[in-house]
């Protein structure tokens, strides 16, 4: 039976106090807030999700109507460093940035202020958002809800604040994956006895977001219909699966690297079928 997560403040601080210590820049080594160090991670980011967009910029082309974000209000929700809130900016929208960490806020706000960009961008958490219903036209929701320990919680703040008719995209975590099934669970937690110290979240926890510095507060994983559950409020739900090639490349092990030899178009089925990024889209 999968493990729910209550009410736990004690937990949410916990989450807020390591994405604050461990902000996530995509290990970019230049100068905090420097221009080298938001395009750097700019680089990385479309290195590492080439399946959400055509090309260069701007990003997520793939999922969002870019064009069309113009003179709507958007909710980037969990802004990080600011990568995507500076495209949607550029694109014309009318941004309000969210991120539970005073650091996320911080890096996003040299990010704005470095390009001359303007948008909101405030300290406040998605799993009780201080916005009124029915008022933002899209609501972006990228690499965060599967951190939260009321992720449920989060899906229907996202709804409320949406107007009728309204978007929404989430990127979260894939349960039957080759990072989760094949690296971690049998690689980790079996092949390497990781199981006699940890269960199975505390594994999840620990070889995810963070592994380099001992592991996050939380992460977690679900499959298709888990997301389609999640998601049961909103219509014209997608669920589609991603990863990039770098995955199947890897096989049988990073130490011997067979699955390069394989031809495209079996890399990218791999991809599509256990791939770790989940893209969820629906509509209010």
């Amino acid at each position: 039976m999968r493990k729910t997560f209550s009410n736990d403040a004690a937990l949410n601080a916990k989450v807020r106090g390591w994405w604050h210590a461990n902000p996530f820049n995509y290990f970019v080594d230049a100068e905090e807030g420097s221009w080298a160090f938001y395009r750097n991670i700019d680089r990385k980011f479309l290195k590492w999700i080439p399946f959400m967009q055509k090309g260069g910029y701007p990003f997520l082309t793939n999922y969002i109507d870019m064009k069309g974000l113009k003179g709507k209000k958007l909710l980037d929700i969990a802004c990080g460093t600011g990568v995507l809130t500076e495209q949607f900016i550029r694109m014309g929208a009318d941004v309000t940035a969210i991120d539970l960490t005073p650091k996320a806020v911080e890096l996003t706000k040299k990010r704005l202020d470095l390009y001359h960009l303007n948008a909101v961008v405030m300290e406040a958490d998605a799993q009780q958002m201080p916005f009124a219903d029915n008022t933002f036209d899209f609501v972006c929701a990228w690499g965060c809800l599967m951190h939260m320990p009321e992720t449920e919680k989060a899906i229907g703040e996202i709804h409320r604040v949406l107007k009728p008719g309204g978007k929404m995209l989430a990127m979260m975590y894939h349960r039957n994956s080759v990072h989760l099934r094949y690296a971690i669970q049998l690689g980790r937690g079996i092949l390497r006895a990781k199981y006699l110290t940890y269960d199975d979240q505390s594994l999840i926890n620990r070889y995810t977001d963070g592994a380099h510095v001992g592991g996050n507060m939380l992460a977690k994983f679900y499959t298709r219909k888990e997301f389609r559950n999640l998601f049961s409020q909103f219509s014209d739900v997608m669920v589609a699966i991603h990863d990039n090639h770098g995955v199947p490349n890897q096989l049988p092990h990073p130490w011997l690297p067979l699955g390069k030899f394989l031809p495209k178009n079996v890399k990218e089925w791999v991809c599509r079928q256990w791939g770790m990024t989940a893209i969820i889209t629906g509509t209010k």
